[in-house]
């Protein structure tokens, strides 16, 4: 367990090590009405209502694969995202940029900002909008300097602190199982193999030896009725009579 967690901890802090820093830099811009929609004394301020629908096309403009292309001409490693401010409720464009260089960021967000009241104009000269109506962008804010991302590599490091844990938390789960097991089988007795279980049916005698008798080994019921003093009973034993030596045919005496 202690391993698994040493072992998560250094994989974390190679994770922060090698993850690669970003920096991130915003702006906001605002869509302005007419100058005919607002009149020559009215207040521009109280007709923002209005721009939504013209936001939300120049979103989807300045986020399309052309328009992508040649901001990541002059910047191939950052990357941006247009969309609007949803912590407002007027017709503000959230520009964000991210990129490993600093100077990479705040040029990206520059190439936005210049970029959306472009495509703004253009969008209004093809429908032929007369220029006392046509809307316009203005600068809210623009970051003057690029800070560094900590969101997502933070992230990173939870997800692999969590999964180095839960990996650890199987393992041992795993090896405790093995050495129970092990322990289990050490301790339980072996079966009788197939020669040593008693057969069915089968009931050993018990052979009870008599005074001046002598065992005889591998005796069996052949040997038994064999017995020549006439008792079928004697369950593998011979007197000391029936040990002597035969007398040989030549030696027997012969009937005249």
């Amino acid at each position: 367990m202690l391993l698994g967690l040493l072992l998560t901890v250094a994989f974390c802090y190679l994770v922060q090590q090698t993850t690669p820093e970003k920096y991130k830099s915003q702006a906001s811009l605002v869509i302005m009405p007419s100058a005919h929609s607002v009149g020559e004394d009215g207040n521009p301020y109280l007709n923002l209502g209005g721009m939504g629908e013209a936001l939300d096309i120049l979103t989807r403009r300045l986020s399309s694969e052309e328009v992508r292309k040649q901001i990541a001409a002059d910047f191939p490693n950052a990357t941006y995202t247009a969309e609007t401010d949803k912590g407002t409720s007027g017709a503000i464009l959230l520009i964000t940029a991210t990129s490993p260089d600093p100077n990479d960021s705040l040029g990206t967000t520059q190439a936005v900002m210049k970029t959306a009241p472009t495509l703004l104009g253009q969008m209004q000269e093809a429908l032929n909008v007369p220029e006392t109506s046509r809307i316009s962008t203005m600068t809210l804010l623009v970051d003057g300097k690029a800070t560094p991302e900590t969101k997502a590599r933070t992230q990173i490091l939870l997800i692999s602190a969590a999964g180095g844990v839960g990996l650890t938390l199987v393992l041992v789960v795993l090896v405790d199982s093995l050495l129970k097991t092990r322990a289990t089988r050490k301790t339980r007795p072996e079966a009788p193999t197939q020669s040593q279980r008693p057969i069915k049916g089968f009931r050993p005698r018990r052979i009870t030896a008599r005074p001046g008798a002598i065992p005889v080994i591998g005796a069996d019921t052949t040997a038994r009725t064999r017995h020549a003093k006439g008792n079928p009973q004697r369950d593998g034993y011979l007197d000391q009579d029936e040990l002597k030596p035969p007398v040989p045919s030549s030696q027997m005496p012969t009937s005249t």
